[in-house]
């Protein structure tokens, strides 16, 4: 039961949050809040709303929709499965005449090598552990990267190209490693003048960079760039590295299942198996009379969730909205899965227009209010799955997006809420406990801020404080 309050110290509640609001607003953006308690019955448990069912852009809040959608309609314990078999006749001697085949049903955890891996998860060292077990020493055919478990559709609507080299707009594919991306690190060479040194993990020929970066003196601005050129696997890196400082950046790939496949074929070789000269990694669909090698899983999804919200992995969310649609509609793309991920919030409560274009918010085209996010939040204490969620956001001033923020003060570990960020856009909505022990749910979504969008985030701190106050032991 919620401690009882006056009306006067809603009223002074609601005086705070609107003089909040009227501050962001004067700046020229504009700012949608909507604070329920879940402890509080009828109309006293709206405690503010401002602007609550206007249409705001919620940037990465567009991942609490697609998580709790497939946890409805997937289940916590969904894995997701890699294929492995061969195609020909496999020899008492270990040559296997034919192909081997890779299919990928969208795993976003499979990966190479430290520091990739984020958590349990497959591996290429599994998969030719696999192979090898089973007894294939040489091949002669090729390598068969199987993709026709999503459609072709590599970047979601409304993505800016420029950012296609940045490592949180990867190209989705239901095969895809390390995230779609390769890591450049760099260091300055022993004096100034010198070229930068480079190292690329995995080390895998499918990129190739070319350099004309410098070393600097110590006291010269950091001028490194490094981004692949669209359309290709080259990464350019140009810029000045000074003196004792070092670099290490995530790059994407073009083309994620050709990129499996080859370091795939790099670490077979590696590992002794003998390719035939003109091995190829090609594209094409897993035959019927395929012979299973093994169905690797991935850890659960209340597990891999927890990865994609606390850090906000845009190319988990985009892997898992395709998943939805192949899994329940038979269509492995970004319209089916947002198809389910619709009918799953009305299913839940949600009323009114709202557009969705991605699973991870980076599109511009994504569309909801604020009550519409409250709503499903709210809906989702009285799920199977409530907690699954719950765990997968950021705790204040713990972990994830929200480690370094209301870290002193009455709401440290007290508010388990998802971020979102795009330019001139933040938001932050979730659940928080109050000192009073009561249980808010909220939404707070700022759109076109003409500055850094730290400001919006200290109003949205400023906004749960406000909140702790009134609601005091």
């Amino acid at each position: 039961m919620a401690k009882s309050y006056d009306e006067s110290t809603i009223h002074t509640l609601q005086d705070r949050l609107n003089q909040i609001v009227s501050e962001v607003e004067l700046t020229g953006a504009s700012i949608g809040v909507m604070v329920k308690s879940l402890d509080r019955e009828g109309d006293q448990a709206v405690l503010f709303a401002h602007d609550a069912d206007k249409l705001f852009t919620p940037a990465s809040n567009t991942k609490i929709l697609t998580v709790l959608a497939a946890l409805q309609r997937l289940g916590g314990d969904f894995r997701y499965q890699t294929e492995i078999s061969y195609a020909g006749e496999l020899h008492h001697d270990g040559v296997l005449s034919g192909d081997l085949v890779i299919k990928g049903f969208g795993d976003p955890t499979l990966h190479s090598c430290a520091p990739f891996q984020v958590h349990d998860g497959v591996s290429i060292a599994q998969i030719v552990a696999a192979i090898t077990e089973k007894n294939i020493r040489q091949l002669t055919g090729n390598i068969i990267v199987d993709t026709s478990y999503f459609d072709e559709q590599r970047l979601g609507d409304g993505w800016a190209w420029d950012y296609e080299s940045e490592y949180y707009s990867a190209q989705t594919s239901p095969l895809s490693l390390n995230r779609g991306t390769v890591l450049v690190e760099a260091r300055p060479g022993a004096q100034v003048g010198d070229a930068v040194e480079l190292a690329l993990l995995p080390k895998t020929g499918y990129v190739e960079i070319q350099s004309e970066a410098r070393t600097a003196s110590a006291e010269e601005t950091n001028t490194l760039e490094i981004k692949r050129k669209r359309g290709t696997n080259s990464i350019i890196v140009k810029g000045n590295l000074p003196l004792g400082e070092e670099v290490s950046h995530s790059v994407t790939v073009d083309e994620p299942p050709f990129y499996v496949g080859t370091v795939l074929k790099e670490a077979l070789a590696e590992a002794g198996v003998l390719l035939a000269p003109d091995c190829k990694v090609v594209g094409g669909v897993e035959p019927k009379d395929r012979n299973r090698i093994a169905a690797l899983e991935s850890a659960p999804l209340k597990e891999f969730a927890k990865h994609l919200n606390k850090t906000s992995d845009n190319h988990y969310a985009e892997m898992l909205l395709k998943t939805m649609g192949a899994v329940v509609k038979g269509e492995g793309s970004a319209t089916a899965g947002i198809e389910v991920v619709r009918e799953t919030l009305k299913e839940l409560g949600v009323k009114g227009r709202f557009e969705l274009r991605d699973g991870s918010g980076l599109s511009p085209y994504n569309l909801v209010s604020p009550r519409q996010i409250l709503t499903v939040l709210e809906a989702m204490t009285t799920q199977a799955e409530y907690e699954s969620l719950l765990h997968s956001f950021p705790i204040s001033g713990v972990d994830g997006t929200l480690e370094s923020r209301l870290k002193d003060g009455p709401l440290f570990q007290q508010v388990k809420a998802k971020t979102g960020t795009l330019t001139s856009v933040s938001g932050l909505s979730g659940y928080a406990t109050m000192p009073s022990g009561e249980r808010l749910v909220f939404s707070i979504m700022g759109n076109r801020y003409p500055g850094e969008t730290d400001y919006l985030k200290a109003q949205e701190d400023r906004i749960l404080l406000a909140l702790a106050d009134s609601f005091a032991t």
